[in-house]
């Protein structure tokens, strides 16, 4: 829960007494026929829109009509950082056209139509940005889709008439910060209710498409100050409804009204996702790790482990100094804390550093690493028979507790068994299962060997998060708090980008899923 001084809290209901909330109206023909069109046909498939085919289809096809809907951006510059692939999406059509020969040729020539609107380089909402700019000086635009808001900043920076323009995000409105315009892309139902129940302006323009029913109605605490008249206060006045003339064409007379939140993209199915790499029982050969997904900030996910030990790094913007940076268990993250992802040469930030520092050494030491792993599995089969790598795990643990190692559990077996474990943290443990594997004359050896992997990784993360906790402290993190994501370039070979997304959510739901599929950023369809 956010805490605002009652200074701060004070500020914020006196704006909302005298708050006017202006609503105005943009046109654009074309994108109004796709939207109706898009709408009426999601319809049309009923319960098959449900199917795989059509949710690899229509997903990308929606997420871009929502953002022309939604985005204060030129159109192709919509498109181009949708990054929409249009030949996998005319093979789909083709494909439409065996699997669904009765829905083809609206799907075609929806397609089309959205193609030939992404290549316009205007956009209807920039007129009435520019008009609102011109008249106040500066204005604080507040997007739907926090994924658009670098490249609509990036834009506004680049304008000569929207310069002093600034993105800001609903994440931002919920602290004391007060705004001297604020302007919302879109309909009033889009945005949570805190962001007109509880103004942090005195002056809110929704600006949006005609044609995109807007029913919201602000309650009394948009009521107008004692200067008001009493008739006013009753009827919870919301300021005037100007009307913006649009370069395009205006809406069709007959085009009916289309509901704000049928327009909304589809929600991810990292559910579905999970059990499509999880699902089943997996092959007794597979790495794989228990672990569940991490919802994040616009609409991603990952899986990240839940086996013993497990934590990630986190950044929490409610701490100061070095404990910003911290590292977390794995049943210990929560929402407001923004999860720490490779997003440049795969999901593992550590590894790939500490086989630098190993040098020579790295590839005699991992070798070593995967042939006592690969021995212990062997002879857990051997013995045990052809079940799961947890069946297996559950077999071995019970047969090391036989010989006095009672604090081992099956999920400890379990870990050792996948290539994230190093080494048991106990070596009488260790020594246990390699004895199990047939490498009792060797325990040494691989102990001293795993110690040096175990060094190098602790070496590595400590490098790791001193470039990290550089980038932080010498960086304005006002684009984590808006976007809900941002990313810090370490200039290391084996350092690459780290990404920090705002954490939405972690499901209860576990998954075995193959050990490098973990910390492997997931977009909504993946």
């Amino acid at each position: 829960m956010r805490l605002v001084p009652i200074g701060s809290a004070t500020t914020i209901y006196e704006t909302a007494s005298k708050c006017e909330i202006t609503r105005q109206w943009v046109d654009h023909a074309g994108l109004a026929d796709v939207s109706c069109t898009l709408c009426s046909f999601i319809q049309s498939l009923d319960s098959e829109v449900e199917e795989d085919f059509w949710r690899r289809v229509l997903s990308p096809i929606r997420r871009l009509a929502f953002a022309l809907c939604s985005t204060p951006l030129p159109f192709d510059r919509i498109a181009e950082a949708s990054g929409i692939d249009w030949d996998i999406l005319h093979r789909q059509v083709r494909f439409c056209q065996q699997l669904y020969p009765g829905s083809h040729t609206a799907l075609a020539s929806l397609l089309q139509k959205l193609e030939s609107l992404s290549a316009e380089t205007g956009s209807p909402f920039i007129a009435p940005l520019e008009s609102l700019h011109g008249q106040s000086g500066g204005l604080s635009v507040l997007l739907r889709n926090p994924r658009f808001n670098q490249a609509v900043a990036e834009f506004f920076t680049s304008s000569s008439t929207l310069q002093n323009a600034t993105v800001i995000s609903a994440r931002q409105l919920q602290k004391a910060q007060m705004c001297d315009v604020l302007v919302a892309i879109g309909s009033c139902m889009w945005f949570p209710d805190y962001v007109f129940s509880a103004p942090r302006a005195a002056q809110i323009h929704v600006v949006s498409f005609r044609w995109i029913r807007d029913p919201w109605k602000p309650g009394p605490v948009f009521l107008h100050g004692a200067d008001s008249s009493a008739g006013k206060n009753l009827e919870h006045y919301v300021g005037a409804l100007p009307q913006l003339r649009s370069q395009t064409p205006p809406r069709v007379k007959t085009m009916p009204y289309l509901r704000p939140m049928d327009l909304l993209p589809p929600l991810p199915h990292f559910g579905t996702a999970g059990s499509r790499i999880a699902g089943g029982q997996p092959h007794i050969n597979d790495d794989t790790i228990l672990a569940r997904l991490c919802h994040m900030s616009g609409n991603r996910a990952v899986f990240v482990s839940f086996d013993e030990g497990a934590s990630s790094l986190v950044i929490d913007t409610k701490e100061t100094g070095n404990s910003i940076l911290r590292r977390v268990p794995a049943d210990e993250l929560e929402p407001e804390l923004y999860l720490l992802l490779r997003t440049s040469g795969g999901g593992d930030f550590i590894a790939p550093l500490a086989n630098r520092i190993l040098g020579s050494l790295a590839a005699e030491r991992r070798s070593q690493q995967a042939e006592w792993k690969d021995r212990l599995v062997t002879a857990a089969q051997n013995r045990f028979g052809t079940l799961t790598r947890r069946e297996l795990a559950a077999r071995l643990a019970s047969d090391l507790r036989m010989l006095n190692l009672s604090e081992v559990r099956p999920a400890n077996v379990f870990y050792w068994m996948s290539s994230k474990c190093i080494h048991p943290r106990n070596e009488e443990a260790f020594a246990a299962i390699l004895a199990f594997a047939g490498l009792a004359d060797r325990t040494q050896e691989l102990w001293a060997a795993m110690g040096e992997i175990y060094r190098a990784h602790k070496r590595a993360g400590q490098v790791i998060r001193k470039m990290l906790l550089h980038k932080i402290l010498t960086s304005s993190l006002m684009p984590l708090e808006r976007d809900g994501e941002m990313t810090f370039d370490l200039g290391e070979k084996d350092g690459g980008t780290i990404s920090a997304f705002q954490i939405m959510g972690i499901s209860n739901e576990e998954f075995e899923i193959p050990a490098d599929h973990i910390g492997i950023l997931l977009d909504s369809e993946e």
